[in-house]
């Protein structure tokens, strides 16, 4: 039996280790950290638009990365649309808040996140390469995806690395998968634009009058100014889809003629305008598709942007007629309101499942 000073020498040792533990809890980090820095891009340099050789990119680094030097992470990429940049993510979606609250649920494990800007002169590059924009898709593969293995704790192998884009994002989380094998083993597309030539991609659309009109990069912006997004849009589509860097200043070719203030279809300049889009290019990249360990794309049905969902759909159609194995997910929205509610409930739990993290 314990006498008295028995027991207030227990019950100060109890307060010790529960202050100690208490202490220890609140050493833990709670919430990851999002880091801002400017990272080179050799495989920009030299392209037409004046868009620089050094890139902004934020990275979210989980709660333990500082605790546990010797841990790697596996890697989600990040690709945002046209006219955003990598703060889309952030201050819209709630990307950081989201990968907290699922990591201190245990929802997922430990992930960084990456979260490139993309954006030029013409809203974007589309995350493909051109003469005339720049070669996009080498600076996420090769500059960016090495820059941030030789810096950071990453597992750094495919079977570890995640892409998910939205919208020019979506697009180029698919065009990257398809043509640039073995960086990325998992890929999601939020409202992938650019699939197909459909609807308001489309020559009935007279933003394509608008575009054919402008005559150097004051018009353009000038148009900017006005908020007459479509024909910007359509001159990186051009610029990226179809370059000519010797047709100033559109520096690409329209797939039609403007007669008499009409737009006139050129058959064979649109067939070499379409072959560039996805919809035309599912068979020839069947194998690196299929050698994917995950495929998934999402759409609302109530988009804005009216070739996003025939074109999902349509893509969606092709990838089962090559027996691709892949996820669509379909719902009630538009083209931004229920993205970062798709991320927290069905595309990162989707992608991370399918992530090798070491163990």
């Amino acid at each position: 039996m314990l006498d008295m000073s028995s027991w207030r020498a227990v019950f100060a040792i109890s307060l010790f280790v529960c202050a100690t533990s208490a202490t220890a809890q609140s050493d833990q980090p709670s919430s990851g950290q999002v880091v801002e820095l400017r990272v080179p891009a050799p495989s920009l340099e030299e392209n037409l638009l004046g868009t620089s050789g050094i890139q902004d990119v934020a990275i979210y680094l989980p709660p333990d990365y500082e605790q546990h030097p010797n841990r790697r992470f596996p890697v989600l990429y990040l690709l945002h649309g046209i006219f955003d940049d990598y703060g889309v993510w952030i201050e819209n979606y709630n990307v950081p808040s989201i990968l907290d609250r699922m990591i201190q649920e245990e929802a997922i494990p430990e992930v960084i996140a990456v979260m490139p800007n993309a954006g030029n002169r013409y809203g974007g590059g589309y995350y493909r390469n051109s003469p005339v924009s720049g070669n996009w898709a080498d600076y996420i593969t090769n500059d960016l995806v090495s820059y941030v293995d030789a810096n950071y704790s990453t597992l750094p192998n495919p079977e570890s690395r995640a892409v998910i884009g939205h919208s020019m994002g979506g697009y180029g989380a698919l065009h990257l998968a398809m043509h640039h094998p073995g960086v990325f083993s998992v890929v999601w597309a939020i409202s992938p634009c650019c699939l197909a030539p459909t609807e308001d991609l489309g020559f009935g659309n007279d933003a394509w009058k608008r575009a054919s009109q402008i005559e150097d990069f004051n018009d353009a912006d000038a148009l900017l100014e006005s908020r007459d997004f479509y024909p910007i849009a359509i001159l990186g589509i051009i610029a990226a889809f179809n370059p000519d860097p010797d047709n100033e200043p559109i520096y690409g070719d329209f797939p039609f003629e403007i007669v008499k203030g009409e737009v006139v279809l050129d058959d064979q300049a649109f067939d070499s305008y379409s072959d560039a889009f996805p919809i035309r290019q599912v068979r020839a990249s069947r194998e690196n598709l299929r050698e994917l360990k995950g495929l998934g794309m999402g759409v609302g049905l109530g988009d804005q942007f009216l070739h996003i969902p025939a074109g999902t759909l349509a893509l969606s159609q092709q990838l089962g007629d090559e027996r691709i194995p892949h996820s669509l997910d379909v719902y009630a929205g538009d083209h931004r309101q229920r993205v970062g509610e798709r991320l927290e409930e069905t595309v990162i739990p989707w992608v991370v499942r399918r992530l090798d993290f070491g163990e």
